[in-house]
């Protein structure tokens, strides 16, 4: 597998440490090629060890991926040197917002990937396809023995950021606590019947009437970040206080954190890759 997960324990959550592992790094670039293709059964076949199936890209669709992993933008960079002071400024401000959106969408595509491995058996929604999407960024989804109705939905929050524990206090723990107060249960319940409903053989509006909300909902953070907010041997720092904003059993509640030497620089050269690797996969 390319991704590794090394558990730590805590009363937090259940909580582990990822790390790409070095000889499978092709394979994390060629699974999130067709991620960003929008070829998801291809990535499937990939982390499975199949061979993927030869298929054109549609339309713009490898211009718009290339776009989406590119940061910064080339025009911006040449205003940074030869703009106004105004456009110079205004130039910085767009790198650091297309920096901060290249990096958080490839990591949910990571992160995908980790929970794939993780729940090889489970529903999931496929990662975004916009940069900067509201609320949660997926959710996972276990069906019971009989395969009729739902043993638990997991929300999945994921980051990637310089300054991990500052963004977890302001974004992920609201987020939380907006959903235990019930404030997006329309949004989600919409999401969960229509991802259900690519089910086969289960009635997905009376598997989320019939099912315990409180009982089956569960909570997924995960972080990528640097190297540099290690403490005391652990990143365990990042998710404290998970316990007390989500509550309910230890099972219930999962964080993993993704380091690299630096953050920012290693997403770059993750998103470097998988261009060249998109590129290859369509031929250009």
């Amino acid at each position: 597998m390319p991704l590794s997960l090394k558990p730590a324990p805590s009363a937090e959550c259940s909580f582990a440490e990822w790390s790409i592992v070095a000889k499978d790094r092709n394979k994390l670039i060629e699974i999130l090629a067709y991620l960003y293709l929008r070829q998801e059964e291809n990535a499937q076949r990939v982390i499975n060890a199949l061979e993927p199936r030869r298929r054109t890209p549609k339309g713009r669709v490898v211009e718009n991926v290339v776009r989406k992993l590119t940061a910064a933008r080339p025009e911006d960079v040449e205003l940074t040197t030869s703009g106004t002071k105004a456009e110079k400024e205004a130039a910085e401000n767009r790198i650091r917002t297309s920096i901060f959106h290249r990096d958080g969408l490839l990591f949910q595509h990571i992160s995908w990937i980790v929970a794939r491995q993780a729940i090889p058996h489970a529903y999931m929604t496929s990662p975004h396809v916009r940069q900067a999407d509201k609320g949660f960024d997926g959710f996972i989804i276990e069906l019971d023995e009989l395969e009729s109705g739902i043993k638990r939905i997991v929300m999945c929050e994921d980051k990637a950021s310089t300054t991990p524990r500052k963004l977890v206090n302001s974004s992920v723990w609201p987020e939380i606590r907006m959903i235990l107060r019930g404030d997006r249960d329309d949004e989600i319940l919409a999401d969960l019947v229509t991802l259900l409903k690519s089910v086969p053989d289960i009635d997905a509006e009376a598997a989320v009437d019939e099912m315990f909300w409180e009982g089956a909902r569960q909570f997924r953070v995960a972080v990528a970040t640097g190297e540099n907010r290690r403490k005391s041997g652990s990143f365990l720092h990042i998710v404290a206080g998970f316990e007390a904003v989500a509550g309910g059993p230890l099972e219930t509640r999962t964080a993993g954190v993704l380091p690299f030497e630096d953050v920012r620089e290693g997403l770059a050269l993750l998103a470097d890759e998988v261009i060249a690797k998109v590129k290859e996969i369509a031929g250009v």
